[in-house]
Order: structure tokens, then sequence, then C-alpha cells
């Protein structure tokens, strides 16, 4: 991880995606900035283990963070993203009161942002109501996000599911050709790598969307590929 001094100015900068923040004039949240680092964090950086406490609070100016929880099998769920303009509920919730991060945290592509420290991201939400308003309009959005999740995995089928997050990913990325295993996007959906297969091989042989190749997923339609996210296929 590296640092880099920077004035005030240049640190506000870093706040494009946070734009309530960008407008906070008062002391509290000033002096909080001045204090702040801004730091380079390699891609596969572990930033938070699981039952570890958070000890700091991150901003995002550029790249992604990916949470995720792994059960003692070995088996991954991701969480949720963050992304510039995001937070982390687990993380504010680990800052506020101290408790243990229940899942894990680690840069999925190189990272660059605003680093608070314990200390000063508590001195801030006391001191400073622009901060605190930030916080709490983040956190109920981030709420509804987490609760929208558990009834996709609740009651949404699981081709549907595969086929939203294959569409997103090719969008995101702005490519027709997918580096990712099977394994991963199981890890993405909450499953095995075996169903994920089968259900990549409907979409290849039965519907034309994709086609597999050796760690990548090509794009043949996006036309069939959005229908089967509106509709599923299985």
């Amino acid at each position: 991880m590296t640092s880099d001094s920077s004035d005030l100015s240049q640190k506000q900068q870093w706040l494009d995606g946070f734009p309530e923040l960008a407008k906070i004039d008062d002391s509290a949240w000033l002096d909080v900035l001045a204090e702040a680092q801004q730091v380079t964090i390699p891609a596969g950086t572990v930033l938070v283990r699981k039952d570890s406490p958070c000890k700091n609070f991150l901003l995002l100016h550029q790249g992604c963070v990916r949470v995720q929880q792994v059960s003692e099998s070995g088996r991954e769920i991701v969480l949720c993203r963050v992304r510039p303009g995001d937070i982390s509920v687990l993380a504010l919730m680990s800052l506020a009161d101290g408790s243990a991060y229940p899942a894990e945290a680690i840069a999925e592509t190189e990272v660059q942002g605003l680093c608070i420290g314990i200390p000063e991201f508590r001195k801030a939400l006391a001191g400073s109501e622009g901060f605190r308003d930030f916080i709490l309009a983040r956190m109920a959005k981030r709420m509804c996000e987490i609760a929208s999740l558990v009834a996709e995995l609740a009651f949404e089928r699981l081709d549907f599911r595969l086929a939203t997050v294959l569409w997103q990913l090719f969008e995101e990325k702005k490519s027709r050709s997918l580096k990712i295993t099977h394994e991963r996007l199981g890890a993405e959906l909450g499953t095995t790598r075996e169903v994920v297969s089968r259900l990549l091989k409907e979409l290849e042989q039965k519907k034309g969307c994709v086609k597999l190749r050796r760690g990548s997923i090509e794009l043949v339609s996006p036309d069939c590929l959005r229908q089967c996210a509106d509709k599923g296929f299985s």
C-alpha cells in the first residue's frame, strides 16, 4: 500500500464519487479530511479478513472491492462489490463499535481512495452533521440492496440470476469476451461449479447466447442473453 502527501483541495477532488461529502464545509469534517491519506492498493490485496476488526474507512476514488463470505468447506458467495460512490455497511458496523468484520474484503482491481482511521472516522461522525447524514443515507441504501440480495437468493430462479450476472459483467467489461471460471460464477451466485457448468451449457447449446472457452465465455448474441436475463431459459 502506498500513500501520497496532498493538500486539502487535491483530496476533495478524490471525492468525485461522493458529491454529498464534497459539499460539507464544517470544521469537524474538513479537519478529518485533512488527516485522510490518499492510498493506492494493488489488486488481490485482502483489505479486511473475516473476524478481524475493520481499521480504516475507505472512500474509493477508483477501482472495485469485492466483499465475500467463505464457508468452512471453502465455498464462496459474493455479498456485494464496493465501487466509487459506494460504502460498505459491514465496514461501518465494525468501525462504529469495534466488532469483528463478518466477511472478507478484497481489492478486485487496483484501487485508489481516501483512507480515514478509526479515531478520525468517529470524530467526523460525532462532530459533523453533514457527514452523519451522509452515513445514515448510504446505510439505508445499502440495507435495501442487501434485502434485495436475500430475496433474490431465496426466490429467484438460478437461470434468471446467471443470465443477469453474465449480462452485467459483459456490460461492465465492455467486451464480448469475459475471462471468468465456472467456479467464480458459482461464488457470484452462491452455488456450485457443477450447477453453473450445466446452466452455461444450456445457454450455449440450446439458446446460442454464448460460446464456452477454457477459462472464458464469449458473448455470441447480446439480444438472446438479455432475453434470458428477463425471462429465464431453463
